[in-house]
This record gives structure tokens, sequence and C-alpha cells, in this order.
């Protein structure tokens, strides 16, 4: 089930711009912030960031990674929502990206989509009965199929004995290593544009404190959306859609602690949120639609709370 998502609105700003803060007896890597620009389309990664003596004058960059790499504890990263995805993976932590004792470390958006699908290399498909199709993507625990940037529905089979008559026209499953796929009559799979989870991980978090992520929709990836992976505390997930991801929409791990706010969690594969170990989860005002393959919440020893309740 969809549930639409709350979204903030968007930031006019341009290129990189100091962040102004109060007056106090702070350290200037505290007080100089900056607002890193993120465009995937009119940006550009080439520019070296700063490189005049105005930086608000400085383009936009083209990537995430790229603002990850020039961060600083406490700055701003400010995604722009191109209607272009941005088809990469994040990994979030140690000594530099994090919040200092002023601010958080922020990467906020007004709606862009943080996407882990690749197209079927050419030739991948072969033709296994009727209008059922096979290939064997690159990563095979969890799986999920998009067509013009929407998931396609998933029927478990137990063989492919009459795949043909129990797939309908653009249903899939995962079988023995391969994706089965129908198409409709008459139609090749390369005439539809298909792609499949190919990256692992959306956003990895680990080892990190005073992270806040709002406004991204987060689809497509082979593991999970968010993971939270070890020793991550005071950290916000606010505002975020994480949908149609291989395993689960947020996984939290370790000693990990996360709080969700105001967000939606459904159509991922196994689980929409799960906990391990010793970790804490706590989701305020948000929409988890569980369904009959793929439950609300998994919980392996660590604690998931919904508005204060157990999930």
């Amino acid at each position: 089930m969809r549930v639409p998502l709350r979204l903030l609105g968007a930031t006019a700003v341009i290129g990189v711009a100091m962040i102004a803060v109060p007056a106090g007896v702070v350290g200037p890597t505290e007080c100089n912030a900056l607002e890193l620009v993120v465009d995937n389309v009119a940006g550009s990664d080439d520019a070296p960031p700063e490189s005049s003596a105005s930086p608000r004058r400085a383009p936009p960059l083209r990537t995430i990674n790229r603002a990850l790499e020039l961060a600083r504890p406490g700055d701003q990263i400010t995604v722009v929502n191109t209607g272009e995805p941005y088809r990469e993976q994040l990994s979030i932590g140690g000594c530099r990206l994090r919040g200092n004792s002023l601010r958080p470390l922020v990467i906020v958006s007004d709606g862009a989509v943080l996407d882990g699908t690749v197209a079927a290399a050419p030739g991948a498909w072969r033709h296994v009965v009727g209008d059922v199709y096979a290939m064997r993507p690159r990563r095979l625990a969890y799986q999920q199929v998009f067509y013009a940037g929407a998931p396609l529905g998933r029927v478990r089979l137990a063989s492919r004995v009459g795949a043909d008559q129990t797939l309908k026209p653009l249903e899939w499953s995962l079988l023995a290593g391969e994706l089965l796929l129908r198409t409709e009559a008459t139609r090749l799979p390369e005439s539809y544009g298909f792609r499949h989870a190919g990256l692992q991980t959306g956003i990895t978090l680990h080892s990190t404190t005073r992270v806040e992520i709002e406004g991204l929709v987060i689809q497509g990836f082979q593991q999970d959306g968010v993971n939270a992976h070890n020793l991550v505390t005071d950290c916000v997930l606010r505002n975020v859609e994480c949908r149609a991801n291989g395993r689960s929409g947020l996984s939290v791990g370790g000693a990990s602690r996360v709080r969700v706010e105001a967000s939606n969690f459904y159509d991922n594969g196994r689980v929409q949120v799960r906990s391990e170990r010793l970790a804490r989860l706590e989701l305020q005002g948000c929409e988890v639609a569980g369904n009959e393959g793929a439950p609300a919440s998994e919980s392996r020893g660590g604690v998931v709370l919904s508005d204060g309740q157990p999930l």
C-alpha cells in the first residue's frame, strides 16, 4: 500500500553557502558550517569547492557522494529534487561525517529519489515458456523489479511448473537464483526498460552521531534502504520514504539508537523495519505498511517502538 509522503518545501540555495550562526565562544570549525548543494542535472563535481573568495557563487555539485567527501561536522547537504533519481549509495560515519556540539550533520531534500536499481545487461533475458522470461541478477539474496520508476508485483512460486499460468503480465518471482518475469503478449523484456536492485544499501550509517536525514525517497536497493549498522547515536530520519527495497526499508543494528519521524515504509521485500542485537528504533507518527509476505517489523534482539508502543 502506498502512503503519500509529507514533504518539506524546497530550499532555494545555489552552490556552497555559509550557514549563519549566532555569535558565541566556539571555535571556527563549529561556526563556519557550510551548505553544500547537490543537483544531478545542473551540478558538477569537477570544480574544486571554495575555489574563489566568494563561495556563494560556486556551482552546485553533481553527486551526493562528492558532497560527503567535502562535508565537515555540522554541515548541511541540500539535495535538489530535479526529477532524475540519484543513482548512488552513501556511507556516513567516522570522525568527520557527524554532528558537532552546535548542530547535526544534515542531509535534506524536498523529495529527491535515491535509487539503487540497474538495467539488465544486453542479452541477459532468456525465454522460458510462453511469455515468461528469466535472467540471473548479480545480487540474488533479495530483489525488486521496477518498470517506469515503480515496483512490479511479486509472486512467490514454489517451482517453474505452470509459471506462465500463475504469473500475470508484469508480475515476477525470484526462484532458483533467477528472476522470472511474465511480459505482455508478444512483447520482449528489452522493450520495457526494466530495472532491478543492483546497489546494496541506500544509506549506511556507522560509528557516527547527530546525523539527520530529511525528505528523501529511498528505493530499489538490494538489501536495505537505510542501515544503521553499529554505534549510531542521536540520529534522526524525518519525512523519508523507504519503499521497494530488497530486504527492508530500515535496519538498525549493534548498539545503535535511531529515531524516525513522520516517515513511510512500504513494499519492501522481507520486512518494513527491523532491529537486531542491542539496537533501539523509535518511530513517531510513521506509516509502516506490512503485508502477508513482508510484515511491518522484525526484532532479532533489538527494540522497535511505534509512538511509544512495541510495533
